[in-house]
């Protein structure tokens, strides 16, 4: 069942890479010629983030795992500890992509 939902939890990510790289592409493309530049300067000054979508990516993953097994931590002497956390994964990316129209 673990190396079931890790393939599940590959393929959403494989998934998340390329919608993120879409919001990249669309922002680097927005009409106007201002907002890529405002964009990139909003993430990196404002948020103190990346425009960068591989490394949204990573970060998102990191954060995501975190979030996960803290929210889940209860069950950490479960052996089913690592399939929650996966599935408390999937359920973030579901989120994400369901929040970026994917």
């Amino acid at each position: 069942m673990s190396l079931c939902i890790a393939k599940v939890l590959e393929q959403k990510d494989r998934e998340l890479a390329v919608a993120m790289q879409q919001v990249a592409t669309d922002a680097s493309s927005a009409v106007g010629g201002q907002f890529p530049r405002i964009w990139k300067s909003s993430l990196n000054d404002l948020y103190k983030t990346s425009a960068d979508p591989e490394e949204q990516l990573a970060a998102f993953q990191q954060a995501r795992r975190n979030a996960c097994v803290y929210l889940n931590s209860l069950s950490i002497q479960g052996t089913g500890f690592g399939i929650v956390v996966s599935n408390c994964e999937i359920r973030m990316t579901d989120a994400l992509m369901q929040s970026l129209g994917r």
